[in-house]
């Protein structure tokens, strides 16, 4: 027989079950999993999508009576109970269960699924005692000798509370004098004031960093220590051999036993920053314009044949704070659906019809959010609902199903969510995290795997935020109260506030320039709106315009050279267009594609055809393609170099700073690359137009003699005529 059955026993008396419970019948077996604390049995079948809890209580009317079930899109292979202390205590979950589980579509690799068991409640403002009463804590029960002695020894039971964790767990470290370090108070997901300086470790999950990247990217004899985001914790020692500008390394005692003396004052240790000034003006300055000058600007399709089409199924529900659609120098990537959150990679060197069996990269979990290094155009980072962020290196080859995407770092975000990551615009290495801990949401900086700043935390929520081109701020709009929000990242502080978009819809942020922002949102209703800001000055818009009314989000793509926004109409089929021309926004042609935009990317300027007077080149993801779109702006002397629409454009491949002097204080020197095509000559430097004038009077004169000559001829014509006709004529009308 092939039924299955799972049986409660009672070890004391094992001749016959307590209770039972019986299964379909099936050849795949159960692997079970119990919860002490909620006296709970989780019962996976293995093989299978099903998982199904049941209540494991002895004394309860009906033991083993199924509470529940769920399935999942592909088979179980192996499964694991989170450790209580890892739950989110204040959303009512109760358990969280690991699984592992195949991906479907794909052949080979897997994914860990988490699944959670939350408890319904009216509310969960406050800590509910019943349902989670004191667990286990990570602390040894007894020694070897102990155990080997025969004594008698429990685990010590911590609280469970937010509240009273870190505490609970401090007193049980002293009680059983147990080093805090074993058992570092990061476990808990409790919420943690923001820090004095913070500076503390993010939890390192996995890193395969070769020697000599390595070398390159931290100092060497550092070591990571695992921390709490936002909550500075004891780190192991370590001699590092260089340091950063502004702080100071300060030796601490240690004891017989090596281990480090806890409670380090870190506000002890750092200098406060340098002064700094915004060096961020270094272009060759161009003259104010006195009138619209991209009215007849122009969008147009490329050929098909440089289109990415027949891509598979893509993930049409990629969260609208980000974007499905990344592109950088050499690689194009785009978010499919799937298990475990994958993402395609084709070459943007070959495009047509994309493979059968496209190159992914699987995260793990769902993917909320992707960027390519601005500065390494082979590394994507990844960021997914299990808070991990991934830097993964594309090999520089022909990409197929088979090849292997390098894992460079491994970086486990200790929060209850991540929404966002952005890379620095100017140091190598520096990543902003939109994350949310405890019911408050703030960015948290981070430079390899050491978080260095928090900016903008509240409760209020977070839609989005942006660097600055120099990166010394970070403007950010918030939901509830509605706020658009600039901070001084290094300095922490906020800078300057006001009101934003009057709906608490989606809205997406970007900087124009380093003084302006613009802000795409929701007006009253579903009235789609464009606004501009004085960064200095945040009380009112110094540009706002009315759009149209649609539900789909605008995301701006900005060209500050220009002074030209780009707004990518997310399920429509246009995009449309807006310069800043004397703090005012004026109307630009819009574009119309045959399909509907899930997203939008474009490449720096020094990517585009500025021979053809391109100002932009960007890709479209629609349905099953990725469509190759560009602007351009029709000019009379397209055979010269348009300086005046082309100016010296940041350098976006270099960096201008290093990221240990851009965390220690110092501002980034811009560094700039000219536009100019080889061969061609500057519109400036052009010989004048040769215009080709009529000599009108000259033209006159000649049309009248030429007239006066026609009728004469005219007569004389008619002379003959009549003189052909009456040849015998003798002047008498009658002929006698």
């Amino acid at each position: 027989m092939r039924e299955r059955s799972a049986a409660l026993w009672d070890q004391r008396s094992l001749a016959r079950p307590l209770a039972s419970l019986a299964l379909q019948p099936s050849t795949k077996p159960l692997l079970p999993l119990y919860d002490e604390d909620t006296q709970l049995a989780y019962l996976i079948e293995k093989g299978d999508s099903l998982v199904r809890w049941v209540d494991a209580d002895p004394s309860s009317a009906k033991p083993l009576s199924e509470l529940g079930s769920v399935s999942l899109p592909a088979q179980i292979t192996g499964c694991a109970l989170l450790p209580k202390r890892r739950l989110k205590v204040m959303s009512g979950e109760i358990a969280r269960v690991h699984l592992v589980a195949e991906n479907p579509g794909i052949g080979t690799g897997a994914s860990v699924i988490p699944v959670a068991h939350v408890a319904p409640r009216r509310s969960y403002l406050d800590f509910h005692a019943d349902l989670f009463p004191d667990t286990r804590a990570p602390l040894p029960a007894q020694t070897l000798e102990q155990w080997i002695a025969n004594k008698d020894a429990r685990v010590p039971r911590m609280s469970l509370d937010p509240a009273k964790m870190e505490e609970s767990l401090a007193s049980l470290c002293r009680t059983s004098g147990v080093q805090a370090q074993t058992a570092s108070v990061s476990d808990s997901h409790a919420a943690a004031p923001a820090p004095a300086v913070a500076c503390s470790a993010a939890t390192t999950i996995g890193r395969r960093d070769k020697d000599d990247k390595a070398a390159s990217r931290e100092p060497s004899g550092s070591k990571p220590a695992s921390g709490h985001v936002g909550k500075s914790s004891p780190v192991p020692k370590a001699e590092p051999t260089a340091s950063l500008p502004g702080v100071k390394i300060a030796s601490e005692p240690t004891d017989t036993s090596g281990a480090v003396r806890s409670g380090i004052e870190m506000a002890a240790m750092v200098e406060p920053p340098p002064e700094r000034t915004n060096c961020f003006t270094g272009r060759r300055p161009l003259d104010k314009p006195d009138h619209a000058r991209f009215k007849y600007l122009e969008g147009f399709m490329y050929r098909p044949t440089d289109h990415f089409t027949s891509l598979p199924e893509l993930n049409t529900r990629f969260p609208q704070e980000n974007d499905p659609l990344r592109v950088s120098a050499k690689f194009i990537a785009f978010s499919c659906a799937g298990i475990g959150g994958q993402v395609g990679v084709v070459r943007r060197d070959s495009p047509g019809r994309a493979p059968a069996k496209l190159a992914r990269i699987v995260h793990g979990a769902d993917i909320v959010s992707m960027e390519f290094d601005p500065f390494d155009g082979a590394v994507l980072a990844t960021a997914g609902t299990d808070c991990k962020l991934q830097m993964w290196r594309i090999p520089d080859s022909p990409l197929n199903d088979e090849s292997f995407f390098e894992l460079e770092e491994y970086i486990h975000i200790t929060a209850d969510r991540v929404y966002q990551i952005r890379f620095h615009p100017c140091a190598k290495g520096v990543v902003a995290v939109l994350a949310s801990d405890a019911g408050q949401q703030a960015i948290y900086v981070y430079h390899g795997l050491v978080l260095h700043f928090i900016v903008g935390r509240s409760d209020d929520g977070i839609h989005s935020f942006a660097w600055s081109p120099s990166g010394e701020q970070i403007a950010l709009t918030t939901k509830k109260s509605k706020q658009v929000q600039v901070y001084d990242v290094r300095a922490q502080e906020l800078l300057s506030k006001g009101p934003s978009m009057s709906s608490v819809r989606p809205c997406r942020i970007a900087w124009l320039g380093n003084s302006r922002l613009c802000l795409a949102g929701f007006g009253q209703g579903s009235q789609r709106e464009l606004a501009v800001y004085n960064a200095e000055d945040l009380s009112k818009p110094v540009a706002k315009v009315a759009i149209d009314v649609g539900p789909g989000v605008l995301v701006p793509v900005v060209d500050y050279d220009c002074n030209i926004i780009y707004l990518d109409d997310r399920g429509s089929r246009l995009t449309h267009a807006f310069e800043v021309f004397d703090d005012k926004l004026i109307a630009l042609p819009k574009f119309e594609s045959a399909q509907p935009s899930l997203g939008m990317a474009a490449l720096p300027k020094a990517y585009a055809d500025i021979a053809k007077c391109e100002l932009l080149r960007a890709w479209r993801l629609c349905s099953h393609a990725v469509e190759s779109i560009g602007f351009r702006v029709p000019r009379k002397r397209p055979e010269f170099f348009q300086d005046d629409i082309f100016p010296d454009t940041i350098d976006c491949a270099t960096p201008s700073i290093d990221a240990a002097a851009w965390i220690g204080g110092a501002a980034a020197t811009p560094r700039f690359t000219q536009l100019c095509p080889q061969g061609m000559t500057r519109l400036s430097e052009a010989p004048p137009e040769i215009v080709h004038r009529r000599a009108f009077a000259a033209n006159e004169i000649e049309q009248t003699d030429n007239t006066s000559t026609a009728i004469d001829a005219m007569l004389s014509r008619v002379d003959d005529n009549e003189s052909d006709a009456h040849p015998n004529d003798s002047g008498s009308d009658w002929d006698d």
